[in-house]
């Protein structure tokens, strides 16, 4: 029996992917000796942060994310 996968677990998928994608692009960031290579991968971050709130803004909107409130922080 096989298992379709919903828009919803797409959607965690790919911010999954958009997460782990931009924590590597700081990595090669702070890594990079090259200020050319350095501000590609500050470019690529950035493209990859604008598609990410995207598609987070689109999971919030279908209710599938709900950002936990932390009470001793706020105020």
């Amino acid at each position: 029996m096989t298992h379709q996968l919903g828009e919803k677990e797409i959607a965690g998928d790919i911010l999954s992917g958009f997460k782990l994608n931009a924590a590597g692009y700081l990595q090669a960031i702070m890594e990079a000796q090259d200020p050319e290579i350095r501000q590609t991968f500050i470019d690529y971050q950035c493209q990859c942060l604008d598609s990410q709130e995207k598609i987070f803004r689109y999971m919030q909107e279908q209710g599938w994310y709900k950002v936990p409130m932390n009470h001793e922080t706020m105020g």
